[in-house]
């Protein structure tokens, strides 16, 4: 850890700690990571622009890590709901003959009309159900990472489970007819 005081010695000196030990960041990223995919891609990212947030999100966190208070999770997965939300920028496309990416080896565990149902939510729903019910992030700090108040984020939580409940129910309804 390194403490760093305030250059005035006129004033009580102020202390901020911070880690710079890289291994440190690196395992807590490594707990973080698949969370932070799956919330991009639950964002409406592919799963290549998915990876180039996570690891953009990886270099901030790194660069701005004397700025974090609390936990690092809620944290790290503020910066890459924020990089979600950006325009996706315009890439040189690869030279031909350069392989193409590897398949996505990530599985889903959810069911697959839940997700289907989920990708028709509004974003910011969709975000908010999945920080909280699928990352079991308390209220607080998906409020927090979304940049919004928690009533705010509960009003998100409530739509969010609403329009699911609409969506599912209309679905079965469809199959049983």
């Amino acid at each position: 850890m390194i403490a760093q005081a305030a250059p005035d010695a006129g004033q009580t000196p102020t202390v901020t700690l911070f880690s710079d030990d890289p291994r440190e960041f690196e395992a807590a990223f490594r707990q973080v990571s698949r969370s932070a995919f799956l919330l991009a891609r639950h964002l409406g990212r592919s799963p290549d622009e998915a990876m180039d947030i996570v690891q953009e999100a990886a270099l901030r966190g790194w660069r701005y890590r004397s700025t974090r208070s609390g936990e690092f999770r809620p944290w790290f997965l503020a910066i890459v709901y924020r990089l979600s939300r950006r325009r996706v920028p315009e890439w040189i496309p690869l030279p031909a003959g350069w392989d193409a990416a590897a398949p996505n080896s990530l599985r889903s565990e959810i069911d697959p009309e839940l997700v289907a149902a989920m990708r028709r939510l509004p974003s910011r729903q969709r975000a908010a159900l999945w920080l909280r019910y699928c990352d079991d992030l308390a209220i607080a700090d998906v409020a927090r990472i979304m940049g919004c108040s928690e009533n705010a984020a509960k009003q998100l939580l409530l739509r969010g489970r609403d329009g699911l409940r609409a969506r599912l129910s209309s679905s079965s309804q469809e199959v049983s007819s």
